[in-house]
């Protein structure tokens, strides 16, 4: 029998009311331990909504992520609302990107990250960084991400390390 095709994600920006499905697809996707709250992702929003996009397959979110300006200054911490943003940002941060358990492998983090990648190369940044979790370091390696040596805030979690690319290869 064949298989029924499976709709392309459709992408949208982020919107503060799409937060309750943001945390139950980072609930399902990373557990308790990286459950960050509503008002920590709201202040990333609010601080550049032109970042942050959301990922709907048949009028379901089936992902997210979330991104901002960036400086040099390794990772960000975990579990806290940034207070405002570097005034000049070499990079871009990916903060978070994740797909829910149900939609792995049709392409919605490609979607995604294409997506980030887009915004970065429009607002002039030179690369971008994002903290990779030990489970996630293989998909990042095949962005073409690679290790930054430093030291993460805490909350990040046994394995995780910065990482860093240029926007475009």
């Amino acid at each position: 029998m064949a298989q029924a095709a499976v709709a392309r994600p459709v992408l949208r920006p982020l919107r503060a009311d799409d937060l309750p499905a943001v945390l139950a697809i980072q609930r399902a996707a990373y557990g308790d331990d990286y459950q960050e709250s509503a008002a920590v992702l709201g202040r990333k929003l609010a601080l550049a909504p032109q970042a942050c996009w959301l990922a709907q397959s048949e009028g379901a979110v089936v992902g997210y992520v979330f991104a901002h300006p960036w400086g040099d200054a390794g990772a960000p911490p975990l579990h806290a609302p940034l207070q405002a943003l570097p005034a000049r940002a070499a990079h871009g941060f990916v903060h978070d990107l994740a797909v829910s358990p149900a939609a792995r492998g049709l392409g919605v983090a490609a979607a995604l990250f294409a997506r980030v990648r887009d915004w970065l190369d429009g607002a002039g940044h030179r690369g971008m960084r994002l903290v990779a979790l030990a489970d996630a370091l293989p998909f990042w390696v095949r962005q073409g991400f690679a290790v930054v040596p430093g030291t993460l805030p805490p909350g990040y979690g046994e394995g995780a390390c910065l990482m860093e690319r240029a926007v475009r290869d």
